[in-house]
């Protein structure tokens, strides 16, 4: 049986990752993650006593975040999207959880300009002709993890 949990993010130990749990690994983590479903996130606990934000803060649901958070990709072209939760640092990294026409949450991290000039991963395009998405796994404060259970 697959199951999901967060763990502490071993760089930072404050933000956490969706680790994936099946007879056969104990600890697969998830790359981009898309089609996620409601129950899968709803199963992780995020009843830990973690409410420390380290300079993330909630912004606006606008057509201008969706973009940044859009890969311009097969996958994110395939359907329309809507923004569950949408979280931003000092740096500008975005952080969000989306929501498509079939039902199916992605969850991406999105660079602006200025925060790609160190990123030393791959990064692919957004909507946003400017910004770029993180090819990577979600890490995320706490809060993001809990504010997704809130909303959907």
């Amino acid at each position: 049986m697959t199951s999901y949990t967060l763990e502490p993010y071993t760089e930072l130990p404050n933000e956490y990752q969706m680790i994936k749990k099946t007879p056969n690994t104990n600890n697969a983590r998830i790359g981009i993650q898309y089609g996620l479903t409601d129950s899968e996130l709803l199963s992780l606990n995020t009843n830990i006593d973690n409410m420390d934000r380290r300079g993330w803060s909630f912004v606006e649901h606008s057509p201008e975040n969706l973009k940044r958070l859009t890969p311009d990709t097969k996958k994110g072209n395939s359907q329309s999207w809507k923004i569950i939760v949408v979280i931003l640092n000092e740096e500008g990294c975005m952080k969000g959880a989306l929501r498509g026409d079939d039902g199916t949450i992605m969850l991406m991290s999105s660079l602006s300009p200025e925060c790609q000039i160190d990123y030393q991963y791959r990064l692919i395009k957004s909507k946003d002709k400017e910004w770029k998405i993180c090819q990577a796994r979600m890490i995320a404060p706490l809060f993001f993890w809990r504010e997704i259970q809130y909303r959907i």
